[in-house]
């Protein structure tokens, strides 16, 4: 084959790969797991604007981090379908945060940090965000949380996340959890916590590694239903949604 051709076919190749990436679009999610692509893990690192609603106001960004998942995992990113759906009839701009869940919390950390500060430079219409990291995705956002120095307001919240101790790769890596966390006034953080016991990724532990110490952060446990079904470790976003958006109002500033 002609090396030029072999050329054009390699950039025509990344140019579909690219399109593919881009096209992130609510309309292409779906809520049914048994027909679920992993159409939000499908994509490169980084964060990636949802699109496919209508926004009427952009002044409060809503940043969504997914937590770690094993290599076999059949349904990586599903447990955010239903989220995704609800929260983007808030009319608000919405970014899923793709990371290696096999990185460090506190590179990941840093990654992120630096995508929000590039992002906010880029969207100055943006003075308030929303974080909502579940499981390792909650570890990694509280980090940030404690190291939060960018010039905007921001509400941070983990869902089920073992922010006492992360049990992949802990030896390697600076964050691994700890017994306290201290957060800035700047800065307003909650806590989600799944019932220890009905925990499907926590009930084997010994100890709850979602029991720490927050000093200007709040605690909120979780119950262990909701709508009828045992609340576990994926469920829980839905019902923070739903909790956010309907009693605390997400959208008041």
């Amino acid at each position: 084959m002609p090396r030029y051709i072999l050329v054009i076919g390699l950039v025509l190749c990344c140019c579909s790969n690219n399109n593919q990436f881009n096209d992130f679009n609510i309309q292409n999610v779906i809520t049914e797991k048994i027909e679920y692509d992993q159409y939000l893990i499908n994509r490169p690192s980084g964060l990636h604007r949802l699109k496919g609603f209508t926004e009427s106001d952009s002044s409060l960004g809503i940043i969504l981090v997914h937590g770690y998942y094993p290599t076999n995992w059949p349904t990586k990113g599903y447990e955010w379908t239903s989220a995704l759906k609800v929260l983007s009839k808030s009319e608000r701009p919405i970014w899923w945060f793709r990371h290696d869940w096999n990185s460090c919390p506190e590179i990941t950390r840093e990654i992120l940090y630096n995508a929000l500060d590039s992002l906010t430079k880029k969207n100055e219409n943006i003075d308030s965000v929303y974080i909502l990291g579940h499981s390792l995705g909650g570890l990694i956002v509280t980090d940030l949380a404690e190291n939060w120095n960018l010039n905007i307001k921001a509400s941070v919240h983990a869902i089920a996340a073992p922010l006492g101790a992360l049990s992949h790769r802990a030896n390697d890596c600076g964050t691994s959890g700890k017994t306290e966390y201290s957060f800035s006034e700047n800065i307003r953080y909650f806590q989600w916590k799944t019932n220890h016991q009905l925990d499907g990724a926590f009930k084997n532990l010994l100890v709850d590694p979602q029991d720490v110490k927050l000093t200007g952060g709040n605690q909120i446990l979780l119950p262990k239903e909701w709508e009828k079904k045992r609340l576990g470790h994926n469920l829980s976003i839905q019902l923070v949604v739903d909790q956010l958006v309907k009693k605390i109002n997400l959208f008041s500033n």
